[in-house]
C-alpha cells in the first residue's frame, strides 16, 4: 500500500496542512491492518508529534497497482 496526500505519493519531511489550516511536517505512518482501519499518519510541529487518521491531512492509502 502506498500513502497519497493532496493526490500524490507521500513522502517522509513533506509539509502537510490539516483540515484546520495547521501546518506540520510528515514523519511518517502505519498502513490499515484490516479492510476496516483507515492507518494513522505521523506528522510533528514545535509543539511535539500528534498521530492523526490519514483524512486530517487530505491522505489515504491506495493497494499498489505495480
Amino acid at each position: 500500500m502506498k500513502l497519497y496526500i493532496n493526490g500524490t505519493p507521500a513522502v517522509k519531511g513533506q509539509e502537510v496542512t490539516t483540515f484546520r489550516g495547521e501546518q506540520y511536517i510528515l514523519v511518517g505512518w502505519r498502513e490499515p491492518q484490516h479492510s476496516g482501519s483507515t492507518g494513522r499518519v505521523y506528522i510533528r510541529n514545535e509543539n511535539g508529534e500528534r498521530e492523526f487518521f490519514p483524512s486530517v491531512v487530505d491522505g489515504r492509502f491506495e493497494e499498489d497497482t505495480i
